[in-house]
């Protein structure tokens, strides 16, 4: 899985006043700006903000800075903490607090990608600018950055089981919890909501707070959710395995070939020709018509053809049981940036060697799926199963009990987590709540042509994980969370935009909440959202 870049959002509501602030100015001498904000920030340094966590370091920054790479542009308070739950773990967080007259008087958690060990400095940014406080954890580790598969690395698991449950949901927990007090130290007050706001891992993240922990936010946007993370590891390396044997088997151009067919193929099927599937699961393109007959050039050989029917299929057993949905056609554009080259599979490519074999030697392409799924996925690590600790139980009861509002996205085109899993997940949800129930508490919107959170020929321009059009309840999709939440006004359907290389707006159209989708209203330009509407499809 891949990480994710967020933009700034835009406050929906003006500042709460600063009221009962601790550190508030004296009226009637009038604010002296910043200058309780700094005193407020340096006395959290050193406090003892929850159960094994303290607060190492605070400053002031009145001009905002750079931290790493990201200029941030107005002033805040840099909070560093570390929580040692346990005697293995050691979760590093950040929390950044706006200044009292710029408080929106929210609390906004950001997620991560991947797997991930670090701060998520950028969308920090964006959060902030927008009049959160916000936080930021590393997930209970350091990525080490000389390894070659980057943000999915996991040598950190190795000999440290509870690394992987402070991974896997414990290090957002304890962050969450802390990062909400020392909005309450330094505002005097606690934050009026709290969101949490994120894609791929951070979707997983997500829904592992939604069902744990589910008193911790008030409303999420989870994209992209890989919310079987453990079995999704295991259709990684499936999908990798091909690869690994042959390299030809899926490359740059074959992926382009195969997706520029299966398009052509099925573009009309949702009734315009725009470059876009609605919903792949009318797609039944056979590769096999691409098999390489003479020298052409735009041709598959057997090879690739089987591997594309591997990647279609999903990880199977040898007696044909699914272990694993697969991924729908038009997500192939991608696929051998994730599922070729060196380090095939993602997180996948150390998951099972460092993190649940504890096994060096282990080569993923000797994976057996008769016997390694079971094998893997009941290795006990820190007193549980590898699925118990890494797989979203889909319960969401106890959220929906407290309020709790949850806004799902996934994109049609995804290369890295299959939106059939997606599917999957609401599937189940409904199953257990019913259509109201689900509609009362849960919205998922399918997101045709959009690659891995963001990216792609279709409109993923939402806010969240790409920057949204503008800052209301129709076009960004933490505006809509917040309005859900705060007003009680369910999303109904956003605009999303796609942006051309001088970020210009190219492309409009409406995303429908699951299961309706945009059907063209048979005139006007097809590039245009007002032009389509929101229907419940036939089939």
């Amino acid at each position: 899985m891949g990480s994710f870049k967020a933009v700034g959002l835009a406050c929906l509501f003006l500042p709460l006043l600063a009221a009962g602030s601790g550190h508030a100015a004296d009226p009637k001498t009038g604010p002296q700006i910043g200058q309780g904000d700094a005193a407020g920030c340096a006395g959290l340094a050193g406090q003892s903000v929850a159960t094994d966590t303290v607060i190492q370091s605070a400053e002031y920054l009145p001009q905002g800075g750079m931290i790493g790479a990201t200029r941030i542009a107005v002033p805040f308070c840099r909070v560093i903490g570390v929580a040692t739950p346990t005697s293995d773990s050691h979760i590093g967080f950040e929390v950044w607090l706006p200044p009292v007259a710029s408080w929106n008087g929210k609390f906004q958690g950001i997620g991560s990608g991947g797997s991930a060990g670090a701060i998520s400095v950028s969308q920090m940014e964006g959060a902030l600018s927008a009049g959160y406080a916000t936080m930021s954890t590393d997930n209970g580790h350091r990525t080490d950055t000389s390894q070659k598969n980057g943000g999915s690395e996991q040598t950190w698991a190795l000999g440290h089981p509870e690394k992987m449950v402070d991974f896997a949901y414990r290090a957002l927990h304890v962050s969450t919890v802390a990062a909400k007090q020392v909005v309450k130290n330094f505002y005097g007050r606690s934050s009026l909501k709290a969101y949490f706001v994120a894609c791929s891992q951070g979707g997983h993240h997500a829904l592992m707070e939604a069902s744990r922990f589910p008193a911790d936010y008030d409303g999420m946007v989870a994209g992209a959710p890989a919310w079987h993370w453990a079995n999704q590891m295991v259709n990684a390396t499936w999908n990798s395995v091909a690869g690994l044997k042959d390299p030809s088997a899926l490359t740059e151009k074959s992926a382009a070939i195969l997706n520029q067919a299966v398009i052509k193929a099925c573009d009309r099927l949702d009734g315009v020709e725009d470059g876009l599937i609605s919903d792949p699961r009318r797609c039944q393109f056979d590769p096999a018509t691409l098999l390489c007959k003479t020298d052409a050039q735009d041709c598959l050989t057997q090879v690739q053809i089987d591997a594309a029917n591997r990647i279609y299929q999903g990880a199977h057993r040898s007696d044909g049981t699914a272990i694993f949905q697969g991924f729908p056609r038009g997500s192939e554009r991608d696929w051998w940036r994730m599922f070729a080259g060196e380090t095939p599979g993602g997180s996948a490519w150390h998951f099972w060697r460092y993190s649940v074999f504890q096994d060096l030697n282990f080569q993923n392409v000797n994976f057996d799926f008769d016997r390694d799924t079971d094998r893997g996925l009941g290795a006990r690590h820190a007193g549980m199963t590898v699925a118990e600790i890494y797989n979203v139980k889909p319960d969401l009861s106890a959220y929906r009990a407290r309020g709790g509002k949850l806004i799902i996205y996934h994109g049609w085109a995804d290369n890295q987590v299959t939106p059939f899993a997606t599917l999957d997940f609401y599937s189940r949800i409904r199953a257990r709540e019913g259509q109201a129930g689900t509609d009362g508490f849960l919205r998922l919107f399918m997101m045709p042509g959009l690659g891995h959170c963001q990216g792609g020929p279709g409109p993923g321009n939402i806010g969240g994980a790409s920057p949204a059009l503008s800052h209301d309840p129709e076009h960004d999709v933490v505006a809509a969370l917040d309005q859900w939440v705060l007003r009680r006004k369910a999303p109904g359907m956003l605009i999303a935009a796609h942006l051309d290389q001088s970020k210009t707006p190219d492309l409009t159209r409406p995303l429908c909440a699951y299961p309706r989708e945009a059907r063209y209203t048979g005139t006007g330009d097809i590039r245009d959202a007002k032009n389509f509407t929101c229907e419940t499809p036939r089939n």
